[in-house]
């Protein structure tokens, strides 16, 4: 059983306070909102680099040590880990590297690059670009960082549950999407370190749905496929340290489909002016379609994981709009 102590997770936070946004929590609209009044939104989009992964890439690259450092990182990414682990690098005037999936989107792939990290893309999902990265790291004499189930990442991801407990002590439900798994499990054990009558209340896609798989059969299983949208979230299977971990201290896991994060990103950018990713909106879109049920708590929180969704369809229509008024210079 893999477990993580309360003096290693405030260790961690004091570590990555300087290099890491305390994140707010939004209370729900004030004149309208179909969820609980009480209703609050952990917005890690507003992270740095968009999404709570900075936590846990800055704790794991302070705690490398000068020497391992300058070799330069490796990661593999679905898009969030390696916008963070760039940024990160960059930071800290360190060589990266990074693999994406061949499907990663063109603004994934500038994000990363924008930080200064080399980007290669490899394999159809998350789990072959890791494989390559595992094995070009390994030939290298590299560091790999992986993007949840390495204790420095899990470590990292769980202070964002300190900080919700920092902000709201009276919380007693927080909400959280699954990918890796490494946000729910770092998260889980900090938040029922302080407080074990907190509820952890898990979502993953139905086209993605490797924790629950793995829980039910109570071992880490990989799918044979993911189908979804959120490629933040779509990974064939989780590791041994955070499948432990949310079976410790995570209370249940709701599965939601494509379209219902769809809205869910629809509902936050009308309601909250958030404009997330499908993965930040899994939460949402479990309350919106009665996945979750918060009838039976007072203070519930969501956490809402990440931003990094393309707006250039956005600008592309202020453009022909500027066009059409003939006022583009």
């Amino acid at each position: 059983m893999f477990t993580l102590p309360l003096d290693v997770m405030l260790r961690a936070h004091e570590r990555i306070r300087p290099y890491i946004r305390h994140t707010p929590l939004a209370p729900p609209p004030a004149l309208r909102s179909e969820f609980h009044p009480n209703l609050r939104l952990k917005l890690e989009n507003l992270q740095v680099t968009g999404s709570f992964k900075a936590r846990g890439v800055f704790n794991t690259l302070i705690g490398l040590g000068t020497e391992r450092r300058e070799r330069g990182v490796v990661a593999a990414s679905g898009g969030n880990h390696g916008i963070a682990l760039a940024y990160a690098a960059q930071v800290m005037q360190i060589p990266a590297v990074v693999y994406l999936p061949e499907e990663a989107t063109a603004d994934r792939v500038a994000r990363v690059e924008r930080w200064g990290a080399r980007v290669v893309r490899f394999g159809r999902s998350w789990d072959d670009a890791h494989a390559e990265a595992t094995a070009f790291a390994a030939a290298e004499g590299m560091p790999y960082i992986h993007p949840f189930e390495a204790e420095p990442t899990i470590e990292g991801q769980s202070t964002l549950g300190l900080e919700i407990l920092e902000d709201a002590p009276e919380t007693d439900c927080v909400l959280i999407a699954i990918g890796g798994g490494g946000l729910i499990g770092g998260s889980a054990a900090a938040l029922k370190a302080l407080k074990p009558d907190v509820h952890i209340l898990g979502v993953e896609p139905v086209g993605a749905a490797s924790m629950t798989c793995s829980l039910e059969a109570k071992q880490v299983v990989a799918l044979e496929e993911v189908r979804t949208i959120a490629d933040t979230l779509a990974l064939r299977g989780v590791g041994e340290h955070v499948l432990s971990l949310t079976q410790q201290y995570v209370d249940s896991i709701a599965l939601v489909p494509d379209g219902a994060m769809i809205e869910a990103m629809r509902w936050l950018w009308l309601e909250y002016n958030q404009l997330v990713e499908p993965s930040g909106a899994a939460v949402i879109a479990a309350l919106q379609t009665g996945a979750i049920d918060l009838s039976a708590f007072e203070h519930p929180v969501a956490v809402i994981c990440g931003g990094n969704a393309s707006a250039e369809a956005v600008f592309a229509d202020y453009e022909a709009l500027a066009r059409q008024k003939g006022s583009l210079e």
